[in-house]
């Protein structure tokens, strides 16, 4: 009995093996045909494909030579008031106008002429991890980066100036500085009066040095520590006052370009692959 159903197990596993060999034999079978189909396809077209390729290769290489140069520059920014996304919405409103060419309102909100503009390709804000600044909703205090890109590197002193006037410049931010510059100012005449004050008991606690205690001596070393104290603020407080600003540059524009090379080969490939679905799409239509 176990002999028989043995045979019988050996018989099917005997068929099974049968069965995927017909299947993969007509597996490579089919696919061997669809790829003798595919040679004998190419080699038919092989000049049409060559012809369009050369075609749309060399009028690739034809407008990387004649595309105007662009220059890409970088520039690093603090800033002390509102959110990094508010300057990333500010710098894409720009950009929106270069696209649309309307350098007239652009021309007004930086306050450059109309040639200059036109010398200005892009621009826009990107933060640390080099994403959009546009999408940054953090609230850490961080510098960005505006990153522009011309055709002609002599706008980029005027266009770093502009762009810094118009992040800080609205009536919001000078008021929130002109609010600091007060409080600052306010907290400087508070210390020197402490000093003041301070300088007046430390006079009392001398006018008679031969007999100071030991709770006098402790009062004296008290007061010099807390004088000490408070010129550190006073010289923290004048340097905030000097530096009271909303955008601070921190690495200005520096223009760099690709290598030329890199820009034409990129074209030509571009044309050979366009060359090449369009003869495709030409056969397959036709």
């Amino acid at each position: 009995m176990e002999d028989h159903s043995f045979s019988n197990s050996k018989e099917e596993g005997r068929k099974i093996w049968k069965s995927l060999q017909n299947q993969w034999g007509e597996a490579f079978g089919f696919f061997g045909g669809m790829f003798s189909s595919l040679i004998g396809f190419i080699k038919q077209q092989f000049w049409g494909f060559l012809i369009f390729a050369i075609i749309f290769g060399a009028m690739g290489g034809t407008y990387a030579w004649m595309k105007k140069n662009i220059f890409r520059a970088e520039m690093t920014v603090s800033y002390a008031q509102l959110e990094k996304k508010i300057y990333g919405d500010m710098l894409f409103k720009l950009n929106q106008l270069l696209d649309s060419k309307q350098y007239a309102s652009l021309s007004e909100k930086l306050n450059m002429t109309e040639e200059q503009i036109a010398q200005i390709h892009s621009i826009e804000g990107i933060n640390i991890h080099n994403q959009p600044l546009v999408k940054d909703i953090s609230v850490e205090k961080v510098p960005f980066y505006i990153v522009v890109e011309v055709y002609d590197i002599a706008v980029l002193p005027q266009l770093q100036k502009s762009l810094v006037k118009y992040l800080s410049d609205s009536d919001f931010i000078n008021e929130r500085l002109l609010l600091n510059e007060r409080n600052y100012k306010n907290e400087v005449i508070h210390m020197k009066n402490q000093m003041v004050y301070m300088d007046s008991l430390k006079m009392l606690l001398l006018r008679d040095c031969s007999n100071l205690d030991a709770d006098a001596v402790i009062n004296l070393e008290k007061l010099n520590k807390d004088q000490n104290e408070i010129f550190g603020r006073i010289r923290d407080l004048e340097a905030a006052l000097q530096f009271n600003k909303n955008i601070e540059v921190m690495d200005g524009f520096i223009a760099h370009q690709n290598p030329f090379s890199r820009m034409l080969i990129r074209y030509i490939l571009l044309g050979l692959f366009v060359g090449v679905g369009l003869r495709l799409l030409w056969l397959i239509i036709k």
